[in-house]
């Protein structure tokens, strides 16, 4: 379900695909630097988001360089980290291990069990910084898995059962403002796992894998406005946050980018049918 938090550069200027960038970068030598090499290939967009987020909110100290690395080797890029940058490594750790994992249990992939015992050690380090994020991404998974074994027909249980992994994912301190937070990432994760659903509709109908849209006898495209009103829900906990430093990039996210992977996959279909 990695790929949907992600800009839409065509609706960012210069200077904000720049910064967007630069804490993407950073987010990559965080990971570095925290678990080698096999933690940089970890790396996803979804993460930069919660750097860029909790930042917003947060407006911890940065750190500013520029630097070569594997992947750029020739010119120097320009990178960004704050505390929230470690706390987002820790995190792409935990759902990526969580995500091979799955993967095993649902695909019996060799690669993703191989990739998951590789990540174990550095997992396990994140649990004992994060223990309850973690607790809450264990216990969340058990149940999705048993609601997929069940093949439950109310979405809701399994796109909530989801939801409360990325809650917890944003609630980095326990102050004030955990509430708020909490409520942001159950309907960011609500979202993502229905849009995920819709995308896979046509492989998961030949596959016979469970899927909530397929169960709830809807075409994907219908899932438009159900979409909306869960997205409509983040954005108001959004709006309601103080939220000033890179809060247009956190609103080009929300409105326009969360909507790309669904809006192609929708526009393949559309194309596959006439």
């Amino acid at each position: 379900m990695f790929g949907y938090v992600r800009a839409n550069p065509a609706d960012l200027t210069d200077a904000q695909n720049a910064r967007y960038r630069a804490h993407y970068c950073g987010l990559c030598r965080e990971l570095g630097k925290r678990f080698g090499a096999m933690g940089q290939l970890t790396l996803t967009f979804d993460m930069t988001f919660l750097t860029l987020f909790l930042g917003s909110l947060y407006e911890p100290e940065e750190e500013q360089g520029e630097q070569r690395c594997a992947p750029h080797p020739v010119r120097k890029h320009r990178y960004t980290v704050t505390e929230i940058t470690g706390y987002a490594a820790d995190m792409t750790i935990a759902l990526t291990y969580h995500k091979l994992m799955d993967d095993w249990q649902d695909d019996h992939s060799r690669r993703a069990k191989a990739a998951a015992d590789m990540l174990k050690k550095h997992y396990d380090e994140v649990k004992r910084r994060w223990g309850e994020q973690c607790r809450v991404m264990e216990e969340s998974l058990r149940e999705l898995n048993a609601i997929e074994r069940r093949r439950e027909e109310n979405p809701d249980a399994a796109a909530n059962a989801f939801g409360r992994i990325m809650g917890a994912v944003f609630v980095m301190k326990n102050d004030y403002w955990r509430g708020a937070l909490r409520s942001f990432g159950m309907s960011l994760g609500r979202f993502i796992y229905l849009a995920d659903a819709a995308c896979d509709y046509d492989r998961d109908k030949k596959s016979g894998s469970y899927n909530p849209v397929i169960l709830m006898g809807r075409e994907p495209e219908e899932m438009r406005e159900s979409l909306k009103q869960i997205l409509g829900a983040a954005s108001e906990t959004f709006e309601s946050l103080p939220m000033l430093q890179d809060a247009d990039i956190l609103r080009n996210i929300l409105y326009s980018g969360l909507w790309q992977t669904y809006n192609e996959a929708m526009q393949k279909r559309k194309e596959g049918k006439q």
